[in-house]
């Protein structure tokens, strides 16, 4: 039996392949399909009845090696339609490469998809070796393929490959008419066409039966209107927000079924205004707006219809969770160790505070509780089933310390994390925000922080609309913030509105009586019975604990780990407390050589301006010998010898106060005659 011959010529051997599977598949054993490559020669293309061209831009060529008396015909092709769902979930605007092996194909590619009404998405198409390929690629979102695949560049990762394309009917056609076969090949291969239609309608129409029912299980209201205020679609639970008497009907108007003017004006605006609450039926509901769009024109709107108290019952709860995720205070006033007065009526007064929603300021040094005390606050308020939330202005960085508290939008800076990031402020939500180390908070941050603090408003940073918070303000400091404000270093109008209560939380030498009690608690609860011998406590009353509890817990977990000896000895001590106390003891012996010698000495005044005049030399890098001393004395109108100076820098030598030089370095006054001086200073006044 007589085959026709049928040869395929492509510039890719994959779509070659895919076209010849297809014609198989129609034309079965009546046709022998063989595929050629443009790099074959003309006598390759001998001895067919029919050479189809898998491009228009091949067909030249094609035409030019074919014989004269052999037709060629060029494939028109079609995308596969069970594909562009993966289009159609794509976002509007995106940038897609569509990629083939020759820019005829992909701009080919492209006609089709915009033919099938798919142009939300900005096309670029892209070959191997096109114009500006580095350009193109660099700002792609994604990659379409026709079976191309690989061809997409390899630093585009999401790629969406629609298949082969598969040959249209009109060619199948015009194949028929040219080899004269019989016409039933066009019912079989139109068949297998209508099956492809009907299974992606039957898709789509289980999606909508998906879409639907998603929607109807949606608590909240949901509205459909076309541009003429027509009804495209509702939900079921609609109805119970609009009270409606009757069901609504899809194609009515929705003024209709809403007779309130500034809902329907609200409704019916292009405003920018996208929500706003109203009152229906005497409930509080927001309305959500948002447009349909077709080709970048406003076909339509969507609005959504919520309870305001559904809105913050679910607030309550994200705001539970992330108490549960580590915003939670984990001490209360029983955890405050002491019975002395300081310690007492510091408790008393935080106690009186707790009862209230007013703001705190904790004053104190390190390491005194300051946070404990703020716990106990917070787990004693109103609000002790919010979160608790702390800020340590010591601790966070300069350059981010804005995004941490205020928060950011997605996009807001280099680095952002996507989806953007809520702030301390917003965590701390229908609870309190613990700033700790106020008066480390930058000078250019106080006034944000002022503004959020009284606004009750929080606006992130690259955000537009602020975001309301209910929040409690705690702050702690270790220094003098009215000091600083004379400094231009706080601000004044931040600093009353943080101190509504003050509340000054004592130091531990303020409260040495309390130190029995609190080593006691420590033993307790790293379940240790370590006692001290009464040389080595003696030691410990005597210290005065500059870093102050931390310091003395730090001490009672050294002993329990560091002395094997159940009873603790001086010399089991830490060396820096025992240096520290030997230090004191030094100190306290030369002030009082000091005070003795100052009582003894019949001039107090010569004593005064000779270390004035050592001061004064040194800001000035002047050498201060005897004579200069001398000199210097004199203007003064003070009478005194060289002898009597030089007696008189011997004595303060002895004291540390100065340090006496050969004849060419004169002498200097040390780091304690300075502050020696400036006591005398501060007694002369």
């Amino acid at each position: 039996m007589f085959r026709s011959r049928i040869a395929i010529v492509s510039g890719d051997e994959k779509i070659n392949l895919s076209y010849k599977k297809q014609l198989e598949a129609i034309f079965e054993k009546d046709v022998e399909i063989v595929l050629l490559s443009l790099k074959d020669g003309a006598e390759s293309y001998l001895g067919f009845d029919l050479i189809l061209s898998a491009s228009p831009a091949l067909y030249d060529e094609v035409k030019s090696k074919a014989p004269l008396n052999v037709e060629v015909i060029n494939i028109v092709r079609s995308i596969n339609l069970l594909e562009l769902n993966k289009i159609l979930s794509m976002d509007s605007g995106k940038n897609a490469l569509v990629v083939s092996n020759i820019l005829h194909s992909a701009q080919e590619t492209i006609d089709l998809l915009k033919e099938l009404g798919l142009n939300k998405i900005n096309y670029i198409p892209y070959a191997p070796g096109c114009h500006r390929a580095e350009e193109l690629i660099s700002k792609s979102d994604f990659a379409i393929a026709a079976g191309t695949s690989h061809y997409v560049p390899e630093e585009i990762d999401n790629v969406i490959d629609l298949g082969n394309k598969i040959i249209d009917i009109s060619t199948i056609v015009r194949i028929l008419l040219h080899l004269d076969l019989p016409i039933e090949r066009i019912n079989l291969f139109t068949m297998r066409y209508l099956k492809v239609i009907i299974s992606l309608n039957r898709k789509i129409s289980d999606l909508r039966s998906t879409l639907i029912g998603v929607l109807d299980a949606s608590t909240d209201g949901i509205l459909a209107i076309d541009w003429q205020y027509n009804i495209t679609f509702k939900n079921n639970v609609l109805e119970k927000f609009l009270n409606c008497r009757k069901s609504m009907i899809i194609g009515d108007n929705i003024s209709k079924y809403i007779n309130d003017k500034e809902i329907l004006d609200f409704i019916k605006s292009y405003e920018n205004k996208t929500s706003e609450v109203f009152k229906i039926n005497n409930k509080d509901i927001i309305l959500h707006k948002n447009y349909l769009k077709s080709d970048d024109k406003i076909t339509g709107k969507v609005i959504s219809f919520s309870y305001v108290s559904d809105i913050q019952d679910i607030e309550k709860e994200i705001r539970k969770k992330l108490s549960i995720k580590g915003n939670v205070a984990r001490y209360d006033f029983c955890d405050i160790i002491g019975s002395s007065k300081p310690i007492k009526s510091a408790t008393d007064i935080s106690k009186k505070a707790a009862k209230t929603d007013l703001s705190v300021l904790l004053l104190g040094e390190n390491g005194t509780g300051k946070e404990l005390f703020a716990q106990a606050i917070h787990r004693n308020s109103l609000r002790s089933n919010g979160p608790f939330v702390a800020a340590n202005f010591a601790a966070l960085s300069e350059g981010l310390i804005e995004s941490e508290l205020f928060g950011y939008e997605d996009g807001a800076f280099t680095g952002a994390k996507k989806g953007g990031k809520p702030g301390l402020f917003e965590l701390a939500h229908m609870g309190t925000i613990f700033l700790d180390e106020i008066g480390d908070a930058p000078l250019s941050l106080q006034a944000k922080l002022l503004r959020v603090i009284q606004e009750k408003e929080v606006l992130r940073v690259g955000g537009i609309s602020p975001i309301s918070i209910d929040v409690r303000v705690i702050a702690a400091t270790n220094r003098d913030l009215k000091s600083m404000i004379n400094d231009n270093l706080f601000r004044r109008d931040l600093y009353y509105r943080l101190n509504t209560i003050t509340i000054k939380v004592p130091s531990l030498r303020e409260r040495k009586e309390d130190i029995p009690e609190i080593i006691r608690y420590y033993n307790k609860t790293l379940y240790k019975k370590k006692c001290f011998s009464k040389e080595a406590f003696d030691l410990i009353m005597e210290y005065n604990w500059p870093g102050n509890v931390r310091e003395l817990q730090n001490l009672i977990q050294y002993t329990v780990e560091i002395v094997e000896d159940e009873c603790v000895q001086a010399e089991d001590l830490p060396i820096d407390i025992l240096e520290s106390i030997e230090a004191g003891h030094k100190q306290e012996q030369c002030d009082e050589d000091i005070v003795n010698f100052i009582e003894n000495h019949d001039n107090i005044n010569l004593i005064q301006e000779i270390l004035n005049q050592l001061y004064l030399a040194e800001l000035q890098y002047k050498r201060a010998s005897r004579a200069y001393l001398e000199e210097c004395l004199c203007e003064k109108g003070i009478p005194a010898t060289i002898n009597i100076i030089r007696r008189v820098l011997t004595e303060l030598e002895e004291l540390e106060l100065v340090n006496i030089g050969s004849t060419k370095q004169g002498t200097k006054i040390t780091s304690k005659g300075r502050a020696f001086l400036e006591k005398l200073r501060r007694c002369s006044r």
